[in-house]
């Protein structure tokens, strides 16, 4: 079941935790295996520290059941946390700020066919190319990133999600977005932040397909290094763009 986590770090300066110490303390969490420490596409993304009251503060998002009973095992209140040359001991497990089942994500009988989206890029969300990054807001890209979760972590029992993305079915309306650079293990790597809105103007599969993928995004986060503070994202709502005015004619003047 996709889940959303708070954890609260007492006595942590969110200004003084580095994304790769935070990144390392909850895949030695999370990870049950090298194999899953090494996969591409990960069942969790992490938020960057977040300042809270009586410390830092950190949001877990969950795609499956054993991530989630990992974290309440291993984050219990008492638990000491090391954040580079920083301790800090927890006074409260983590606690869950909401969850869906994917039979709810996948269930779009109340969308009323919606085929526009808007979503909000609060963290520098950033995508691989080779050995490089690139920050280019594509939309192949970001619903690339999300079938990928889509079709590595729903349950087998679920009907496949069907979107071809190479027949350029959903475009972009409207774009307000940044670049920004984050520093993660002394590499600069550029991302965006800002808000994206699309539509599709295909079959209705693609649009319920696309649907399905927004829904997801706030728990699998977008893009790479979701594990280290990027990519994380909400919905907004979206809206239809005023028709364009057409001048109207001028009225012929009568010649006297």
């Amino acid at each position: 079941m996709p889940s959303r986590w708070r954890l609260l770090l007492p006595g942590i300066d969110p200004a003084t935790v580095r994304l790769e110490h935070l990144h390392a303390v909850v895949c030695r969490w999370l990870d049950d295996s090298d194999e899953a420490h090494r996969a591409q596409t990960k069942p969790y993304s992490v938020s960057p520290p977040i300042a809270a009251t009586g410390g830092t503060a950190v949001e877990i998002g969950l795609l499956t059941e054993p991530p989630a009973d990992r974290l309440c095992q291993q984050a219990q209140a008492g638990t000491r946390v090391r954040l580079g040359s920083s301790w800090s001991t927890l006074h409260t497990a983590p606690q869950q700020v909401t969850a869906e089942s994917w039979q709810a994500l996948a269930d779009i009988s109340d969308t009323n066919g919606d085929q526009a989206w808007c979503l909000r890029f609060l963290t520098p969300t950033t995508f691989r190319r080779g050995n490089s990054f690139t920050p280019a807001p594509t939309l192949p890209a970001i619903l690339g990133s999300l079938r990928r979760s889509w079709r590595d972590f729903a349950p087998p029992d679920l009907p496949p999600l069907v979107l071809d993305l190479s027949a350029d079915p959903v475009w972009l309306t409207d774009i307000d977005v940044a670049s920004q650079t984050v520093r993660v293990n002394d590499r600069v790597i550029s991302g965006f932040t800002g808000r994206l809105r699309f539509v599709c103007d295909t079959d209705s599969q693609a649009a319920a397909s696309v649907e399905r993928l927004v829904r997801l995004a706030a728990y699998a986060g977008i893009g790479a290094h979701t594990t280290r503070g990027f990519g994380l994202n909400r919905r907004e709502p979206t809206w239809t763009p005023a028709p364009s005015r057409r001048p109207q004619a001028r009225r012929p003047v009568p010649q006297g």
